[in-house]
C-alpha cells in the first residue's frame, strides 16, 4: 500500500529512499511517483508518495536500459517503461549503483484499427495544467546605472587620453610660414579631380583663409584676372604642360568650366570636391576630445555599479498530436506488410563549439528518443561570447546578456525592460533551434522480407478488411511550452581588467618530427679513383767505352770524381779505362687512361751493381713529359758481358681526364640523391604536417567549466592587484587578508565578466613549422600570420583569420579571452551587503565618491516620487534597501495555491516547480511584481514516431 513522506529540512530523496526503501538509488523511482522534474530540488513540507516497490535492480557495469529491459521483459525495445517509473531522461546514460524500480509490464491496448486515432495524442489546442517542467535554463540581464563615476574607470579614462595626446605630438606638422615662428601645419586640402588645375586651386586654397566663405567664389570667379581665368590662359605654358602628367589641355579646361558651374549652381558643392583631409595628428587630438566630453556612452563605461535581473526559462511537455503525413502504403484484404522505417539524423550546428561537445551531442542525438529544445539553448547560451560568462552554477547564474546603461533607478521600470528583452531574446532563440530540430529529420520507408537492421524501426501493418485500404503515415509531434519566470534583481559591482589573457599558459601539441626517410632510398655508391698502376718493364745497361784498351767489360768501374757520368778504372800503368755511368731510358707508352708518376722499384737482379736515380741532375724523374727515367750507375762490373740486364717497375696514376669523368660521374648521382631525398623529406614533412593539422583539429576541448575557473582566478587576481598594487610584492598573508575583505562584500563564486566582442587585439606569437635545416619541428603549428588547414581537418577555430593566438584545447570563449585587450568583470553583491558594500566601493582606491553627491536626475514620468530632490547616493541606498527587501521575500515561503488553506509551500523563486505548468493569460504580462511569470509560448518539435492511419477521401 503506498505511504506517504513529508519533507523535514535536511531531506534529499536518496536520504528518503534509503530510509524507506533500503536503497539511496532509488531516488528515481520516488522522483518519477511524484512527477519531479529534477530529483535535487524538493521542498520542505512537501508530500511525497511512496508506491509499493516490487523488482529492482541494480546497474552493473555493462549494464543497458535496453539490456535491463531483455532481461526482465524479453523485449529490449521495452526499456522506456524502466525510464519512465524511474525519471531518466536520457535512457542512454545510467550509472553503476543506481537501483532501478523494475514495474510490471502494462496491459497490452486493445488492437488498433487504423482508422482510428492514437489514445495517446493529445489534440494541440489543449494546454493542462500542473505538468512539471522537464528542463529549465537561467537566463540574466545585467544593467549599469549611470551617474556614479568610478574613479578605477576614470583612470583608464585619462591615461587614454594621456596616451593619445602624446600620439597627437608625435605626430603634429610644425612649419616657419605664411605667418612668422613655428605653428601647426595649415590643413591639407585634398585634389578628387586629378587634374593639373585641381591640384593648383588645392595649392590656392590651402595658402588662403579657409574660414573665408568667398574663398571658392574667388578662386572660380569669372573675370580676366581671377585664378581659374589665369589658369586657363596659361594652359599651353610649358611649366603647366610639364605637370600636366599627359593630360590634355581639353580635358583641363573642361575641368575648369564644370567647376565654374558648380560654384554657380550650388556654392557647397566645390568645397566638397576639395575635401580637408584630416591628418594623422588631427584624429590622435580628436580622441582626446572624444574622451573629454560627457556623454551616455563614457557615463556607462565610468559607472562602477548596475543591476542584475535573473530569469529562469521552464520547458514543460504539453501533448502530442499527428503531424503531417510523410508517406501511404496500400494493403490488399487480409494482407500484412512490414515496414522499416530508416531515419537519417543529422546534426546542424551554427554555433562554435568545442569537438568534444560536439561529439557527445552528435551521439545523443542519434540514439534518442527525441531532441530536445532546452539542451539547445542551454548549449547556445554557453558558446554565445557576446553572453557574460559565469562559473558558478550554483550561483544561479546563466547567461547574461548586457543591456545598454540606464539614467533612471527606477527598479519596476528597469524590471520591466529587462523582462521585454529577455522574452525578445528567447522567443526568437527558441524558435530558430525549434526550426533546426524540424530539419534533422529526413525519413524514408522501404518494405522487406528479411532484415537484420536493428538500428532501424519496425512496423506491421495488417488489413483484417476485405477491402483494398490506404494507410496514411503521420509522425508523432511533440508540443512544448516555454515559460520565462522572474528570479529578481541583484546589485553589481562593474569594472574592467586589461589584457586578461596575457598571463596565461598555453600548451604544447607535441607530435612526431618528419626524419624517418623511406629506406627505399640509399646514398649512392660513390666510383673511387683507380689506383696507382705499377708496370714492370726490362731493360739492359749496355757496356760503352769511352777509353782505355780492348773492351775490358770484366773489370769493376766505379763513378769518376772528375764526371759522374762516366765510370772509370784506373790502371797502373797507361790511360784509365773509362765507361758510361749515366743513361735516358726511354719508356712504352703509359696504359690508356693512366699517366707516367713514379719510379718504383729498379732491380738488376743479384748482378754487381751499385746505382742512384735521386740525385739533383738526374731530376726530375721519371721525366714525364718525355716519357723516360734517368739511372747512374755508382759502381758495376759487367762481368764480361756486353749489358747488364735489370727491371725497372714504374708507377702510373689516373689521367687527369679519367679523374674528371669519374667526378663527373659521383657529382651527378650525388645530386640526383640529394634531389631524392629533398623531394623525399618535402613530401614527409607535408605528409606529416597534413597528419598533424588533422589531429591537431581533433584534440578534445578541455571542460568548459575548467576554463572558465581558470580566467575567474585571472581575473580576480587582477582586480586585487588593480586595487592594492602588483601581486608580485605581496605575501600569502596579504592575499588572504585582500580576498576575504572582498568576498565578504561580494559573491566571487558567481562573478561573470564580458569579454570585448567587437575588438580582439592578438596577442603576439611566432613559430615556423620549418627549422633551417628544413625539417618540421616537433610541436609548432603556427607560420606567421597564416594558419594551417587540410582536406581532412576540422574546420579553422573562431578567430584563426582574425591571427588570434589559438589553444588547440580551449573552446572558442578561452580564445577570444586569450586575445581580448580587455574584459568588464561584474560581481555581484552579496544579498543584504548592499550597504556595506557601496560604503567599500567609495573608498578612494575603488570607485571613489565622483557624482554621488550629485542631484538624481529625477524624471516624473519614470522615477518613484520618493526619488525626488536626493541625491544620487541617497536613490543608490533606497535602491539598495528595496533589493535587499526583495531578496529576503525570495527566502520567504509562499502557498502554490494561493487561497487553499491546505495548499504545499514554496519559495517564490521555486513555485514553477511546485505547482507545474500554468497558462498564463495573454501568453505576455511584463511587470513590475518579482517572481512572477511574465512571458509564455509553445514549440512544435518532431518524434521519430510514425502512427499509421486509414486514409479516407471523405470531406474531400
Amino acid at each position: 500500500m503506498p505511504r506517504t513522506h513529508t519533507v523535514a529540512p535536511g531531506d534529499t530523496l536518496s536520504a528518503i529512499a534509503q530510509r524507506f526503501y533500503g536503497q539511496a538509488g532509488l531516488f528515481g523511482f520516488i522522483a518519477a511517483a511524484n512527477r519531479i522534474a529534477n530529483p535535487n530540488m524538493i521542498n520542505v513540507g512537501q508530500v511525497l508518495t511512496l508506491p509499493d516497490l516490487g523488482r529492482v535492480h541494480s546497474v552493473v557495469a555493462g549494464d543497458t536500459l535496453s539490456a535491463i529491459a531483455q532481461r526482465f521483459y524479453g523485449d529490449p525495445g521495452k526499456f522506456g517503461i524502466i525510464a519512465a517509473a524511474n525519471a531518466i531522461r536520457n535512457p542512454d546514460h545510467i550509472e553503476v549503483g543506481w537501483v532501478l524500480s523494475i514495474p510490471d509490464v502494462p496491459a497490452p491496448p486493445r488492437p488498433v484499427n487504423p482508422v482510428e486515432r492514437p489514445p495517446d495524442v493529445v489534440a494541440p489546442q489543449s494546454l493542462p495544467n500542473g505538468i512539471m517542467p522537464y528542463a529549465s535554463e537561467p537566463f540574466g540581464v545585467y544593467q549599469p546605472l549611470i551617474g556614479w563615476r568610478s574613479k578605477l574607470q576614470g583612470e583608464r579614462v585619462h591615461m587614454g587620453m594621456a596616451n593619445r595626446f602624446a600620439q597627437a605630438v608625435r605626430l603634429a606638422d610644425l612649419e616657419q610660414a605664411p605667418a612668422p615662428g613655428p605653428h601647426l601645419a595649415a590643413p591639407r586640402i585634398t585634389d578628387f579631380t586629378g587634374t593639373s588645375i585641381g591640384r593648383e586651386l588645392a595649392v590656392r586654397a590651402r595658402a588662403a583663409d579657409m574660414a573665408d566663405p568667398d574663398l571658392w567664389q574667388t578662386l572660380l570667379a569669372d573675370t580676366p584676372d581671377s585664378p581659374i581665368m589665369t589658369m586657363m590662359a596659361t594652359l599651353n605654358a610649358p611649366a603647366l604642360a610639364a605637370n600636366a602628367d599627359g593630360a590634355a589641355p581639353a580635358r583641363e579646361m573642361a575641368t575648369a568650366r564644370l567647376l565654374q558651374d558648380l560654384q554657380n549652381t550650388d556654392a557647397t558643392i566645390v568645397p566638397q570636391l576639395f575635401a580637408h583631409e584630416v591628418q594623422p595628428w588631427e584624429r590622435a587630438l580628436a580622441a582626446v576630445k572624444l574622451l573629454a566630453q560627457r556623454h551616455p556612452s563614457k557615463e556607462m563605461f565610468l559607472s562602477p555599479i548596475g543591476i542584475l535581473h535573473r530569469f529562469r526559462e521552464y520547458f514543460f511537455e504539453l501533448g502530442t498530436f499527428l503531424g503531417p503525413p510523410v508517406g501511404h502504403v496500400w494493403i490488399s484484404p487480409g494482407g500484412t506488410v512490414e515496414l522499416v522505417e530508416v531515419n537519417t539524423r543529422r546534426t546542424l550546428i551554427e554555433r562554435t563549439m568545442e569537438q568534444s561537445v560536439e561529439t557527445i551531442e552528435r551521439s545523443e542525438q542519434s540514439s534518442s528518443v527525441r531532441d530536445e529544445i532546452a539542451d539547445a539553448v542551454k548549449t547556445e547560451n554557453a558558446t554565445d561570447m557576446k553572453l557574460g560568462v559565469t562559473t558558478s552554477a550554483s550561483g544561479g547564474f546563466g547567461a547574461i546578456f548586457q543591456a545598454s546603461g540606464s539614467s533612471s533607478f527606477n527598479l519596476d521600470s528597469s524590471r520591466k525592460q529587462a523582462q521585454e528583452q529577455t522574452h525578445k531574446r528567447m522567443r526568437e532563440q527558441t524558435s530558430k533551434l525549434s526550426s533546426e530540430v524540424k530539419q534533422n529529420f529526413k525519413t524514408t520507408f522501404r518494405t522487406v522480407t528479411e532484415t537484420t537492421d536493428t538500428s532501424s524501426r519496425r512496423y506491421v501493418l495488417q488489413n483484417t478488411t476485405d477491402r483494398l485500404v490506404s494507410y496514411e503515415l503521420s509522425r508523432k509531434m511533440r508540443k512544448v511550452a516555454v515559460q520565462v519566470q522572474d528570479q529578481g534583481q541583484q546589485l553589481c559591482w562593474q569594472l574592467y581588467v586589461d589584457n586578461p589573457g596575457s598571463t596565461l599558459d598555453t600548451g604544447e601539441f607535441v607530435h612526431e618530427k618528419a626524419e624517418a626517410l623511406s629506406p627505399d632510398i640509399k646514398r649512392p655508391d660513390v666510383i673511387p679513383h683507380p689506383p696507382n698502376k705499377p708496370v714492370t718493364y726490362p731493360f739492359a745497361i749496355p757496356f760503352l767505352q769511352h777509353n782505355g784498351g780492348d773492351d775490358d767489360n770484366d773489370l769493376t768501374y766505379f763513378v769518376s770524381s772528375d764526371n759522374r757520368d762516366h765510370g772509370i778504372y784506373e790502371t797502373d800503368a797507361g790511360a784509365n779505362n773509362i765507361i758510361q755511368f749515366k743513361f735516358d731510358i726511354d719508356l712504352p707508352p703509359a696504359p690508356e687512361g693512366f699517366e707516367l708518376d713514379t719510379i718504383g722499384n729498379i732491380d738488376f737482379k743479384n748482378e754487381p751493381v751499385q746505382f742512384t736515380i735521386t740525385e739533383e741532375d738526374l731530376k726530375p724523374n721519371p721525366a714525364k713529359a718525355a716519357n723516360k727515367f734517368r739511372i747512374r750507375l755508382l759502381k758495376a762490373n759487367f762481368g764480361g758481358k756486353n749489358a747488364i740486364p735489370f727491371e725497372a717497375t714504374m708507377v702510373y696514376k689516373a689521367s687527369k681526364a679519367t679523374t674528371d669523368a669519374i667526378d663527373a660521374k659521383n657529382a651527378a648521382a650525388s645530386k640526383d640523391y640529394t634531389d631524392l631525398v629533398a623531394a623525399e623529406k618535402e613530401r614527409l614533412f607535408y605528409q606529416t604536417l597534413r597528419k598533424r593539422i588533422k589531429l591537431a583539429s581533433k584534440v578534445q576541448s578541455r571542460r568548459p567549466e575548467d576554463l572558465r575557473e581558470e580566467e575567474r582566478s585571472i581575473i580576480y587576481r587582477a582586480i586585487v592587484s588593480r586595487l592594492y598594487g602588483k601581486t608580485a610584492g605581496w605575501e600569502n598573508d596579504d592575499y588572504h587578508v585582500a580576498s576575504e575583505l572582498i568576498r565578504y562584500f561580494f559573491d566571487i563564486e558567481a562573478m561573470l565578466y564580458f569579454v570585448a566582442p567587437e575588438w580582439w587585439k592578438p596577442r603576439a606569437h611566432q613559430g615556423f613549422p620549418m627549422d633551417s635545416a628544413g625539417n618540421l619541428q616537433s610541436t609548432t603549428l603556427v607560420h606567421g600570420d597564416r594558419y594551417l588547414f587540410t582536406d581532412e581537418s576540422e574546420p579553422a577555430p573562431l578567430g584563426a583569420s582574425l591571427g588570434w593566438f589559438l589553444q588547440l584545447d580551449g573552446d572558442a570563449n578561452r580564445n577570444a579571452f586569450l586575445n581580448s585587450p580587455w574584459v568588464k568583470a561584474v560581481l555581484p553583491i552579496r544579498p543584504g551587503r548592499e550597504k556595506d558594500a557601496m560604503t567599500f566601493l567609495s573608498r578612494p582606491e575603488v570607485a571613489g565618491t565622483e557624482g554621488l553627491d550629485e542631484p538624481y536626475p529625477f524624471n516624473a514620468a519614470e522615477d518613484p516620487a520618493e526619488y525626488q530632490d536626493k541625491s544620487l547616493r541617497d536613490v543608490l541606498l533606497m535602491i539598495a534597501a528595496k533589493i535587499a527587501e526583495e531578496q529576503q521575500e525570495s527566502l520567504t515561503p509562499v502557498p502554490v495555491r494561493p487561497g487553499d488553506p491546505n495548499s504545499d509551500l514554496a519559495l517564490p523563486t521555486e513555485t514553477v516547480f511546485a505547482h507545474g505548468f500554468d497558462p498564463l493569460a495573454g501568453g505576455i504580462s511584463f511587470g513590475k511584481e518579482p517572481f512572477k511569470v511574465f512571458s509564455q509560448w509553445t514549440e512544435i518539435l518532431p518524434t521519430e514516431q510514425v502512427v499509421a492511419t486509414e486514409y479516407s477521401l471523405k470531406g474531400l
